[in-house]
């Protein structure tokens, strides 16, 4: 799409019954894909949003505008689809990356108990969830109790915070990652570090290849995208 704008500014919403920042280009309001209001929460990811906008050239780039991509999925699919959402996240604990680990080589079994067992700890401290960790790749069910404690913390999540813990979550394979960024445990280069442990270990064996490379930087953005997209609600 060719731009056809000069600026983009925000705009606080003072005044008005719903309370936060928009983005205004050449003084007209943007909207979400679904036509609704695109609010902000903060000044600073409206800001961030609007960064976006004033950095395309003359063509906009939909793609490289994290931030605002996040935004749109809070307000047009997470906010008309939260039980869908929390549902799947919590199917996703049932399987999380983190609770299956290898027999061998023993020197990967070492890495993933040393960098996962940690993360895993402070899941139980912080929200009281024990996730069961096995051996191998055969399912291990997840105490159902523990899931539904996971299950009521994400139904306190506005839809803000929900749409960047479920990218964190399906890009690292983990609800427990995405919990531990959430609670500010690790960095964003932390959670990459454990999400991609395997696929380190086994590229340090056999390398990887051109489609590869691509793929983890993609994603590599995007997690770092939807830890950015929460330090600044």
């Amino acid at each position: 799409m060719k731009r056809f704008y000069k600026a983009a500014a925000v705009v606080a919403t003072e005044g008005s019954q719903e309370q936060g920042f928009i983005i205004e280009l050449d003084g007209k309001e943007i909207k979400t894909p679904e036509k609704r209001p695109n609010l902000s929460p903060t000044r600073a990811l409206a800001e961030a949003i609007c960064a976006e906008w004033n950095e395309q050239g003359d063509k906009i780039d939909p793609a490289s505008m994290l931030m605002a991509k996040l935004q749109n999925t809070a307000l047009d699919r997470v906010h008309t689809r939260r039980s869908d959402l929390i549902a799947e996240l919590v199917k996703y604990a049932g399987t999380d990356l983190l609770c299956y680990r290898a027999e061998f080589p023993e020197d990967l079994a070492q890495q993933q108990a040393g960098l996962w067992q940690p993360l895993l700890d402070w899941v139980g401290q912080n929200h009281d969830i024990k996730l069961v960790v096995t051996t191998g790749i055969l399912h291990v069910p997840q105490d159902a109790d523990e899931l539904e404690k996971l299950g009521v913390f994400l139904g306190g999540l506005d839809s803000f915070h929900l749409a960047a813990f479920h990218n964190i979550t399906t890009l690292c394979g983990s609800v427990s990652i995405a919990l531990n960024v959430l609670g500010g445990n690790i960095s964003a280069e932390q959670a990459w570090t454990a999400a991609e442990l395997d696929e380190n270990y086994q590229t340090r064996q056999w390398g990887l290849d051109d489609e590869a490379v691509i793929r983890q930087k993609n994603m590599r953005a995007d997690l770092d995208a939807a830890v950015q997209f929460l330090s600044l609600l």
